[in-house]
């Protein structure tokens, strides 16, 4: 399980990350998939704003990500998630927008 700070409380909140798209699979937010809210990696932690967060403004993006077909864009993806300790688990069936993250 992974923690992250809320900024207005400064006390640690469980969090379980996802990676949604936002119209174009080069792009990925990272978000808390308990509360929708963009979650940030600053100072060795990461982060969210509970009370006003916004997915397009807080979240971190994972950017440039291009593969020839799905198994190229799933390394490519996973590549990036690296620096954050983190890859691609099960891909969402319903929303069709996103996958839940794992810890590497």
């Amino acid at each position: 399980m992974l923690t992250a700070l809320d900024i207005n409380t400064n006390k640690a909140t469980d969090i379980k990350p996802i990676a949604i798209n936002q119209g174009a699979w080069d792009v990925l937010y990272l978000a808390d998939a308990n509360t929708g809210k963009g979650i940030w990696w600053a100072n060795g932690q990461w982060n969210i704003d509970i009370e006003d967060g916004d997915l397009e403004h807080d979240a971190d993006r994972v950017e440039d990500v291009y593969g020839a077909d799905e198994e190229e864009w799933e390394a490519a993806a996973n590549a990036k998630l690296a620096d954050y300790d983190l890859k691609l688990g099960r891909f969402d069936e319903i929303g069709c927008d996103r996958y839940e993250l794992a810890e590497a």
